[in-house]
This record gives C-alpha cells, structure tokens and sequence, in this order.
C-alpha cells in the first residue's frame, strides 16, 4: 500500500527539481544572449561598398570588435562553465541563492555594453577600465555565489566529496584578491604616471598578477600533490 508521506514527498523533490531548472535554464539563456548581442555588434557599415577593393578595408575596420568578441567570449564561456560546475552541486534553492545568481547574471548582462566600449574605444583607456571593472565584478560575483553554495548553504547541495571545491573556492579567493590588487594598481599607475606615451605601461601590472597568482597557488596546494584545476 502506498505511503501518503511518501507520495508527498516525491511531490515535494519533484517541484524543488523543476524550480531548479527553471533558474538554471534562465541563467543559460542570459549567458546565449549576451554572446549573441556582442555577435551582432561585428557588422560592416551599410554605407560601406562590399567591393574587392573596400572589403579588405572594412575587415580591417572590425578587427578590434571581432579582437573583442573573442576576449569577452572566453571570458563569458568560463564564466558559464563554472556556473554549470557549482549548479551540479544543488538539489534545492533559496532566496540567498536566487539573489547571488540574479546579481552574477546582472554584470553578465553588462558585458555587450563594456565590450562595445572598448572595441570602439580606438585604444582609449577609460573603456577599458570600464571593461575590467565588468570582469573583476563578474569574477567576484561569482565567488560569493559559489561560496554560498560551497560553504554557506550545505542544506542546498547534494551529498557528494567537497575536497576538490573546496580547494577550487581557495583558488579562486586568491584570484579575486590579486585580481583586485591587480585593477587597483593599474588604475592607480595610470592616473600618477606624467607621461602620456608611459600610461600603456600600467598594464604591466597584470603579469605580474598572472606570474605571482600561479607561484601562490603552486605553494599552496603543492603539499596536496594535485592542483586545483
């Protein structure tokens, strides 16, 4: 004879499951748009000859959008990979959760305007500090949705071994650090350097942030003998 308790709650893990996917297919359709509006941004102007002689010319033209496109679609397909990776972990919500998703997707969305900027930006650097300020958003952003899922909210996960996330959040606490250090000081160094030539040189800051990121996290987590991928 069937459990009524049972039944109900089946009904219960049922609907919790569908609630899920639908925040999960809303996040998947933020992240197809968003590509999709910086894809469209790469047209030719309609006023421009498609002629053997001009076309060459308008390629050329495009070439820091196209350059852009590819950057920011990287960056945004990492950006979704990671958010698939933290969702696997779920078999139920909260308002935390929604809130910390709607606020990663909210500088998501942002990205089509940073990358129309910088690409039209003729090398300026405002767009581009417009343009990073978007990333290290989204980047700590999704850290704190993926700590609230890590560490926050056990109550939301499945039953599964942490260790290697748990390593990941360590990683990544160490990225949003350095990476905000890093945007700190880029943005500091080119506002104090005189020289106008000199300014570009303030990007230098990002290897050292790349060099310095990988040594710390080599130290790290080399007593582990894996690294956090």
């Amino acid at each position: 004879m069937d459990n009524p308790e049972n039944d109900d709650i089946t009904r219960d893990e049922i609907k919790k499951e569908f609630q899920l996917e639908r925040m999960i297919l809303f996040s998947d359709a933020v992240f197809a748009i968003v590509i999709t509006l910086m894809a469209i941004e790469i047209k030719i102007p309609e006023n421009e000859p498609l002629t053997d002689a001009h076309l060459p010319k308008a390629l050329v033209h495009l070439m820091p959008t196209v350059l852009a496109y590819i950057v920011s679609f990287g960056f945004i397909g990492a950006i979704w990979y990671q958010h698939l990776k933290m969702f696997s972990l779920l078999k139920d919500y909260d308002r935390g959760l929604v809130v910390r998703n709607m606020l990663l997707l909210f500088f998501v969305g942002l990205f089509p305007f940073s990358a129309t900027l910088i690409s039209r930006g003729k090398g300026q650097m405002i767009p581009f500090f417009i343009y990073l300020g978007m990333i290290l958003c989204c980047v700590i952003t999704q850290y704190v949705l993926y700590h609230y899922i890590v560490k926050g909210r056990p109550s939301l996960r499945i039953n599964t071994d942490l260790s290697e996330h748990e390593k990941e959040l360590d990683k990544r606490k160490i990225a949003v650090i350095g990476f905000s250090l890093s945007a700190l000081l880029i943005t500091t160094s080119y506002f104090m350097i005189p020289d106008p030539g000199m300014k570009p040189f303030a990007m230098l800051w990002m290897c050292v942030y790349a060099v310095v990121f990988r040594v710390i996290v080599k130290r790290r987590f080399q007593k582990s003998g894996k690294l956090p991928r």
